[in-house]
């Protein structure tokens, strides 16, 4: 009995003892997290896998006082000493340290009430692979095998081992198997064998395959709202699932994604009925649940297109499955007010005035019909219709038009992912009026210009990245090859307060045919684990030439090809520095002797720009990014200058949603090719300019 009763006490003493000492420095926060020894392994990359972690700076534990955008204090934890070694030892572990040793050590400061921990790590020497077998393939054809080892094993048996490597392997050929007829194929488990003597690694890898199978009926399943609008023919049409085709995975895969594509789901799940396997065929069952059909989504537009705060509304409609065959049906129009901060509203209403010159706004009109199959294959059609009015106080644009686009699905696993013909058919219209004083009369002399510009071109990309929205790593390569028919006119006419008077003879361009070639590279490399911390870059390129020449010897080169078909640069999405479309040729500024803010309005047949940008995610709702830009738009490769490519500087913030990052980007002219002085030189705050957007900047 007292034997029992010294043992429980010692027991409870114990427990005590720990409870205190965890107690006794509960309030502490941990001030540093410090390693030694880890040479294979950065400071950042252990302190990512183990359970302790630094306190953050106060500004962020501040912020987590009164908003949701902070963080909390860290406090110092012994139990999870234990835990961190633990954690330390596999890591290094999995990556052929396999004689690993980490002791560690705590100092406390009791006046500041903070905490160092201190882990010593000893590596010693890494072990590489040995001797792999891998068992269970053996009823797998001579050519499957083949196959498998050539697409799916990439294990180097000479350098070091690595579990990732190892699980990356088996999930490559568990696809393989999946992919290739053998549902029932999968992975079962892996010996490592350490051998101290050879200072190897051998593996066995354990399989199994199972017979291979191909697919029988497909069974279709509806739920929702619009059951009896959507047959199953249709369903059974778009997933594409012929009996008798050997049952990939991958295959099924993207008949979930090609279903939807169309919008017409919420939800979808293809799966193999298992339970039901015949003469080696399997049926599979799709699971739909069917949506709504009509859709109402009214919108409030903001933004800084023109250089200006823009704000306005607008209204969309969509029909699904518009006369059957999925295809979709959208309508949507908008309106905007430009400048509203110096628009007088009084005088827009008042009935009967003349044009008010503080007026500016922006209507458009589209309609647009998606049809994701043609002639049985898996190609979206998509028609399109547009028009769009611009009015501002010194000049009016009316624009109309259309696009015929075929989207191809591209094969899995190919360099190119995108693969869009498209038919184009653009025509414009815009009046400039320079308002001029002769002698006490107030003279408006006019530029009108009108171009029909039919058009083909295709799009090619190549899209490595593992998000569209978020891009943290990969690369987007594009290339975009145009041809165009254009008919140009180009009117001068002088204008007495609101009469005409004089109309000059029209500079008749004819028919001219010219190309616009565009290509770009987007890569984004992680540099912390969970990137959070991106480093990414762009470069664009694009040049436009007639191939005809003009009968007209009045106009030059460069006015051959119409405006909305030239290069700009500037902006939200450019050199940030600059305002949209502020980058322009020099000699694109003057028409006839005259040099208005309104007459640079064409662009560049030569553009070329580039970023540089590192982008640092704080915590879920906060970022910030850190940016270079570089760039400018000249008429013809041959005016290229190095002293003429503006440079831009300055940091952005993010606000991350669901839906896509909102971001306030301050830019800075660097270096400005109109006075060739940098930012050194001049004003810090007359070169600044401030952008904002949806997305990121690219």
């Amino acid at each position: 009995m007292f034997k029992r009763v010294f043992i429980v006490s010692i027991l409870f003493l114990l427990c005590n003892s720990k409870i205190s000492f965890s107690q006794s420095y509960y309030d502490f926060e941990i001030e540093a997290i410090n390693f030694e020894g880890n040479n294979f392994f950065s400071a950042s990359d252990l302190l990512k896998n183990i359970e302790s972690k630094e306190t953050p700076m106060w500004v962020w534990v501040f912020l987590d006082s009164f908003t949701p955008f902070g963080d909390e204090p860290v406090y110092f934890d012994s139990s999870k000493i234990s835990i961190d070694i633990l954690a330390l030892k596999e890591l290094y572990r999995t990556n052929g340290f396999f004689n690993i040793n980490v002791k560690h050590d705590v100092v406390i400061d009791s006046a500041d009430k903070a905490i160092v921990i201190n882990y010593y790590i000893t590596e010693n020497e890494f072990l590489n692979y040995g001797n792999i077998s891998l068992f269970g393939l053996d009823r797998l054809s001579d050519y499957d095998y083949g196959r498998l080892m050539n697409e799916s094993y990439t294990i180097d048996s000479t350098k070091r081992f690595s579990e990732s490597e190892v699980q990356s392997n088996i999930s490559k050929i568990r696809r393989f198997l999946a992919n290739n007829g053998y549902i029932f194929g999968g992975y079962d488990s892996t010996i490592v064998t350490i051998d101290t003597i050879r200072q190897k690694t051998d593996l066995s890898i354990y399989f199994h395959t199972g017979d291979k199978y191909a697919i029988g009926e497909t069974i279709i399943n509806k739920t929702g709202l619009s059951i009896e609008q959507i047959n199953n023919k249709l369903i059974s049409e778009i997933a594409d699932l012929k009996p008798g085709r050997i049952y990939d995975q991958s295959e099924i895969d993207r008949s979930e994604l090609r279903l939807l594509k169309t919008e017409l789901f919420t939800a979808i799940n293809i799966d193999p009925i298992i339970s039901d396997t015949i003469n080696n065929t399997i049926p599979v069952e799709v699971n739909a649940a069917i949506g709504s059909l009509n859709e109402l989504s009214p919108e409030i537009k903001a933004d800084n297109e023109f250089n200006s705060f823009n704000f306005g509304l607008g209204i969309g409609y969509t029909r699904k499955n518009f006369f059957g065959d999925a295809r979709k049906l959208s309508l949507s129009t908008s309106f905007r007010l430009v400048d509203i901060l110096n628009i007088d509203l009084a005088n827009i209403f008042k009935s009967g005035a003349e044009r008010d010159s503080t007026y500016q706004g922006v209507f458009d009109i589209n309609l647009k019909m998606e049809q994701p199959f043609l002639f049985g294959r898996a190609i979206l059609t998509s028609t399109e219709i547009y028009l769009s009015s611009k009015t501002f106080s010194d000049y009016s644009e009316n624009s109309y038009g259309g696009r015929q686009k075929f989207d191809f699905e591209m094969p899995p696993y190919t360099f190119i992912t995108l693969f869009r013909p498209f038919i184009s058919y653009d025509v414009a219209e815009r009046e400039n009026i320079t308002r001029i004083d002769l002698n006490g009369i107030q003279l408006d002399l006019t530029e009108t210009d009108y171009s029909l510009t039919p058009g083909i071109g295709v799009e090619l990309g190549s899209s490595k990245t593992d998000d569209i929205l978020f891009p943290t790593t990969g690369s987007y390569l594009f290339f975009t090859p145009e041809l165009f028919h254009s008919r140009t006119d180009i009117k001068y006419v002088l204008r007495l307060i609101t009469d005409q008077i004089l109309q000059a003879d029209s500079n008749e361009v004819g028919n001219i045919y010219f190309y616009r070639l565009q290509t770009g590279l987007s890569n984004y490399l992680p540099l912390s684990d969970d990137r959070t911390t991106v480093f990414a870059s762009k470069l664009r390129i694009g040049y436009s030439q007639p191939i005809t020449g003009s009968d007209n010897p009045k106009v030059s080169a460069n006015e051959l090809i119409p405006p909305n078909k030239t290069f700009y640069a500037g902006g939200s999405n450019s050199v940030r520095g600059w305002k949209s479309r502020e980058l322009i040729p020099k000699d694109s500024v003057e028409y006839y002797g005259y040099t208005t803010e309104t007459d640079a309005i064409r662009g560049g047949t030569f553009w070329f720009e580039g970023s540089f940008e590192m982008r640092q995610k704080l915590n879920e709702y906060l970022g910030y990014a850190v940016f270079a830009d570089y760039g400018n738009t000249w008429n013809g490769w041959k005016n290229v200058r190095i002293d003429e490519i503006a440079v831009a500087v300055g940091l952005g913030i993010r606000v991350y949603t669901p839906i896509a990052p909102f971001r306030l980007d301050f830019g800075t002219k660097f270096y400005n090719p109109e006075d060739q002085k940098t930012i050194f030189r001049k004003n810090f705050l007359d070169n600044l300019t401030i952008h904002f957007g949806i997305g990121e900047a690219f």
